[in-house]
């Protein structure tokens, strides 16, 4: 069974998850900000990270990534269509959102990407599919491990993502959300703001996984 710790960082409490399996194996997903923080819970609990997969590549999601991998060495994992976003400033929207200044470029060495469909793992336990779920950013993505999902800015309790943003695209959000609405069973959904929800949840009472109330 994997422990998750959310740590909700930086001005825009991006979430970020340190996810361990009973070796103490972790994947962290949206180190967003506040490396030192991150870093001292990655001791503080004796995990061992063994990658950093990124639901989408805006900064506010990203921004700690080259502290991470300068101390640790491993790999990030990001969606193809989202890879430029990480090697630019303007791109990422960290100049927009007023964080240009922090931004620090992950090593280039050490970035990987995966396409949608594709299983990430890493150990027995941390396993994950990789559902595309375009909209927020052209190359958004959802993690699923059984019935956890970590659905970054796509999804929220009672909320989606901003279409506006550069790379944004409305339609592509109402495909993606119809695609989460209409995945088999129920899911606990780890968001990349705010508190979790479930898919379940969504479907009975939340506005956008119904297609027709977006």
């Amino acid at each position: 069974m994997l422990k998750i710790q959310k740590l909700p960082v930086g001005e825009l409490e991006a979430n970020c998850f340190l996810v361990s399996d009973e070796e103490n194996n972790a994947v962290i997903i949206d180190p967003g900000a506040e490396p030192d923080y991150i870093l001292s819970e990655i001791e503080s609990l004796g995990i061992k990270p063994l990658a950093i997969l990124l639901t989408h590549a805006h900064f506010d999601h990203f921004g700690a990534a080259a502290e991470v991998i300068e101390k640790y060495q491993i790999p990030l994992y990001v969606h193809t269509l989202d890879r430029p976003m990480v090697t630019s400033a303007e791109y990422s929207l960290a100049v927009q959102l007023g964080f240009g200044a922090m931004y620090r470029r992950p090593d280039e060495n050490f970035i990987r990407t995966f396409e949608d469909n594709e299983t990430l793992k890493f150990s027995e336990e941390l396993e994950f599919l990789v559902i595309h779920t375009p909209g927020h950013s052209p190359g958004s993505s959802c993690f699923r491990h059984g019935e956890i999902l970590f659905s970054g800015d796509t999804l929220f309790r009672d909320g989606v993502g901003r279409v506006d943003f550069q790379g944004g695209n409305i339609h592509d959000m109402r495909k993606s959300l119809a695609r989460l609405g209409a995945l088999e069973g129920d899911c606990k959904v780890y968001t990349g703001h705010y508190a979790e929800t479930t898919l379940e949840h969504e479907r009975r009472c939340g506005p956008y996984l119904i297609p027709r109330k977006l």
